[in-house]
């Protein structure tokens, strides 16, 4: 097993003299998006930066809404299903059914056709990221999650744990330990403020290790958006937006030792919180076959709230391995997310009347995640450590719309996103961390296909599409622990149906 003590202490020495929940993997949920929306959006995998017209653009290129020329009402709804395998196991299955969309875009005309052409505004809701998934698997491997337990309660003086429930209190000893100490997971060195691994005490061997693992929730953004059409050669636009987090993580881990004895641990891990952010775009036709769009994100600005729990259940040695547990309180904290900032180019190619090509670019400073605690102090060790893991990322997107006829549209579309974390990223802890879960996964590459059709008659629009997504990570059920492979694909159906007057 690989040994952390160092890189462990460093982060803990840091932390301050109160208890911490958050770290940069929680932050990075925050930070990043899938192709969602109006069915037409993500019929074509999303590229319609530079094409506009459509009430989804909006979130990526504010500059879209400044291309209608009449209003327009949408709503769309999408119902996906997730299969998650994990270490070649048989994949877990998530299903749910989600608002996708709804928009309103009103436009004004202006009656001489120049200079501002027209000024349109919206309201909007889009979900952007649905997190619902679970997975397990089960493997045998030398080493064990008592050892990081050891390593990261060293130098934690053993009296700290005989004051009850009151050491749960004690802002200088993290709960993590508190649960092995107290479950005979790591007993005290005589003479010494270091801990021995039940592991280590058996004389290691091989370890069942059986994990369960499950996340749900979404993100979702609310946003006011004002464009224009500056004589059918620049369209702009801008929103300010509203954006809403929930995240829900929970952990079933149990590992049997060779001697026959066993413990569970269950954890619990929850954060939701509001943020604001501005974004600002244009589209240039220079060509009537030609569109050039650009947009920019700024960060998004949370305030954001978490919980967390465990339940350690053990066999006691000192009573004849009595089947004992230990609850943990619920931990509730605060603090101040910053995700990272985002710039898109775009290109588009207008086929008449037949439809169109686009082509999207996306970079989204991943490094910059800052995080602060509930005094709006910066939490500078965990965003060393967050440049050190995340890398920026790059994302492509391409689509197409062909219109045999006028009042049928065929698409298709496809997108692919580089890895979030650098490879052998590793998550860092807090030796007086209030959370107990251990585990963290490094986000690799994704991709996605997409396809669908839509039909138009007078002023109302029914479209259809569907989803076919692959997240790849490696997931860590401890530091330290062998890496299992996680792989995720999710099927999403979306339908929309929008008017316009």
């Amino acid at each position: 097993m690989k040994r952390t003590l160092i890189g462990i202490l460093l982060f803990g020495l840091t932390a301050g003299l109160y208890a911490q929940n958050q770290n940069f993997y929680d932050a990075s949920i925050a930070s990043t998006s899938e192709v969602n929306g109006t069915a037409r959006f993500v019929a074509v995998g999303g590229a319609m930066g530079a094409l506009g017209g459509d009430a989804s653009t909006v979130s990526y290129n504010p500059a879209g809404i400044g291309v209608y020329r009449s209003s327009e009402l949408t709503i769309s709804g999408n119902i996906h299903w997730t299969n998650t395998s994990m270490g070649g196991e048989t994949p877990g299955n998530y299903i749910s059914a989600n608002l996708a969309n709804v928009a309103y875009i009103g436009t004004w005309l202006n009656p001489k056709e120049k200079g501002l052409i027209s000024l349109n505004f919206g309201i909007s809701f889009n979900r952007l990221k649905s997190f619902s998934r679970e997975g397990y698997y089960s493997t045998t491997q030398q080493g064990s999650a008592t050892e990081f337990m050891a390593d990261i309660t060293n130098g934690t003086d053993p009296s700290n744990f005989t004051e009850g429930m009151g050491v749960y209190d004690n802002p200088n000893v993290g709960w993590r330990s508190i649960l092995g100490f107290r479950s005979y997971l790591i007993d005290p060195i005589e003479g010494e403020t270091n801990y021995l691994s039940y592991y280590d005490k058996i004389g290691g061997g091989n370890v069942r290790n059986n994990l369960q693992f499950s996340e749900y929730g979404g993100s979702d953004e609310y946003g006011l958006s004002i464009g224009g059409n500056v004589e059918n050669i620049l369209y702009w636009g801008m929103s300010f937006n509203c954006d809403y987090l929930y995240y829900h993580k929970q952990i079933g881990q149990r590992e049997s030792f060779s001697d026959g004895n066993a413990y569970t641990l269950h954890t619990n891990y929850t954060m939701e919180g509001c943020g604001f952010s501005y974004k600002l775009g244009f589209i240039l036709r220079p060509f009537n076959w030609l569109r050039i769009g650009g947009a920019f994100h700024t960060p998004t600005w949370y305030y954001m709230q978490d919980w967390a729990s465990a339940t350690i259940s053990y066999m006691n040695p000192t009573n004849g391995k009595q089947l004992e547990y230990e609850d943990t309180p619920i931990s509730q904290g605060q603090f101040y997310l910053e995700s990272p900032l985002s710039a898109m180019g775009s290109i588009g190619f207008v086929l008449g009347k037949f439809g169109f090509v686009g082509i999207d670019y996306q970079y989204t400073n991943t490094q910059n995640i800052i995080l602060k605690d509930s005094r709006k102090n910066m939490q500078e060790a965990m965003n060393l450590a967050s440049s050190a893991a995340m890398t920026d990322t790059h994302a492509f997107r391409i689509g197409a719309e062909f219109k045999p006829i006028d009042a049928l549209a065929l698409r298709i579309g496809g997108g692919y996103t580089m890895p979030v974390a650098n490879e052998g990223a590793t998550r860092y802890y807090y030796n007086n961390d209030v959370r107990c879960d251990m585990d963290y996964y490094n986000v690799k590459d994704s991709y996605n296909v997409t396809a669908g059709i839509g039909y138009r008659v007078d002023r109302h629009a029914v479209d259809l599409a569907y989803v076919w997504q692959v997240n790849n990570a490696d997931f860590y059920a401890y530091q330290g622990a062998d890496p299992i492979g996680m792989r995720s694909v999710r099927n999403q159906i979306v339908l929309t149906y929008g008017v316009r007057f």
